[in-house]
């Protein structure tokens, strides 16, 4: 296996060289603005429409960029208030909610307000208010936390998703990436809506989305917050296990409420059921019983196997950091093979059961859960 210092320096090297260079110019919108899609392994930009949430997680990328010494600095904030400009002109709904996506043209291609959808807005916000804290960016964020409580609150705690028929559902994902765009909001400022906001969340998550019996998270429930069963099981996503984790462990920084024997024991469970210990991969789905619903592998669970390894590793004794830090190099490992495309600084979405990729673009999307992964291994991984 690599050694870290090497993995650590080719993570720079990678994200200095060829990641940002290429997101930062093919990846813009010179006419109208705006974080693109997808980027073709031919080098062109996709045309298609675009999501809000590209918009939010391409301005965390460019924030957490700067702060890692691997793009400019003036560059990546330019970036970032472009985007926020960007999503506040082209998404923001009378209601206090974002919509999912719109047109090349400009107009609206879904104005569905999913949680997830949500979620994401609250956390460009939060970033654009790092880069220029000024005063009607927080009051909007504000404005989209109050909405969510008059009109999608659960009487049992939590949201609702909707899809664009209106439909109902109820389901933990949305509820964690709410959750990071509450902490990412405590982080950089002192308000009690982020603290409730997060409370909301953890609570639910403690009482109603980890199994008793599995010790597992789920992923869909009914209206009062019990598990959607097959056949008596309910899925759950390993690379969901370690993304909570390594968020529970941020909140507790924050609040100081005791989660660590939480966070370990999903983490744990990642580790033991949620990954192949010869193709050295997370898998994407899991039943409740610990067997694999799919054998596939997306990216990022990889990418979240290194955040918790990292992070909860600093937290434990001498003699068991060697656990953390062998998932950490590991995953890093096999994340660089995603790398392995037909145009530098680009990446495959899923590795096939058969240990095979495919695809012929880069998601933007993407990047936020690479660069995140790596400013951890890189800041963290020295620690373990």
């Amino acid at each position: 296996m690599t050694s870290y210092n090497a993995l650590i320096e080719k993570s720079k090297s990678w994200l200095t060289n060829d990641v940002y260079p290429l997101w930062s110019t093919t990846g813009i919108d010179k006419s109208k603005g705006g974080f693109i899609e997808n980027i073709s392994f031919d080098g062109s930009p996709m045309d298609v429409p675009r999501r809000s949430m590209v918009q939010a997680r391409q301005m965390y990328s460019f924030v957490t960029g700067a702060n890692l010494g691997v793009c400019d600095k003036p560059l990546a904030h330019s970036l970032v208030e472009m985007g926020g400009r960007y999503l506040m002109a082209n998404y923001s709904a009378s209601s206090g909610a974002f919509i999912h996506s719109i047109n090349l043209d400009g107009s609206p291609k879904s104005s569905n307000p999913d949680l997830y959808t949500e979620a994401f807005a609250l956390f460009a916000l939060a970033q654009a208010y790092i880069v220029n804290p000024r005063p009607e960016i927080k009051e909007r964020a504000k404005a989209l936390v109050k909405y969510l409580h008059r009109e999608r609150a659960v009487s049992g705690g939590g949201f609702t998703e909707m899809d664009e028929k209106g439909t109902l559902s109820y389901k933990s994902n949305p509820h964690m990436h709410m959750f990071e765009s509450a902490i990412a909001w405590m982080q950089i400022d002192k308000d009690a809506e982020w603290k409730e906001l997060g409370q909301n969340i953890i609570s639910l998550c403690l009482n109603k989305f980890i199994d008793p019996e599995s010790g597992v998270l789920g992923e869909y429930f009914d209206k009062d917050w019990n598990h959607l069963r097959e056949k008596d099981l309910f899925i759950y996503e390993p690379g969901h296990q370690y993304e909570w984790a390594w968020l529970m462990s941020l909140y507790e920084g924050l609040t100081g409420q005791d989660l660590q024997s939480v966070r370990h024991n999903l983490f744990l469970l990642a580790e033991k059921h949620g990954t192949s210990r010869t193709r050295k991969v997370v898998f994407d789905e899991m039943w409740s019983n610990y067997t694999p619903k799919t054998l596939s592998s997306r990216f990022w669970p990889q990418c979240e196997r290194i955040k918790a390894a990292c992070r909860l590793g600093t937290e434990v004794a001498a003699d068991k950091k060697d656990i953390y830090a062998h998932a950490a190099d590991e995953a890093m490992e096999t994340l660089f093979k995603f790398f392995q495309t037909p145009l530098r600084g680009t990446w495959y979405d899923m590795l096939s059961d058969k240990d095979e990729f495919s695809g012929t673009f880069a998601k933007a999307s993407s990047l936020y859960h690479i660069v995140n992964a790596m400013e951890e291994y890189i800041n963290l991984r020295p620690r373990l």
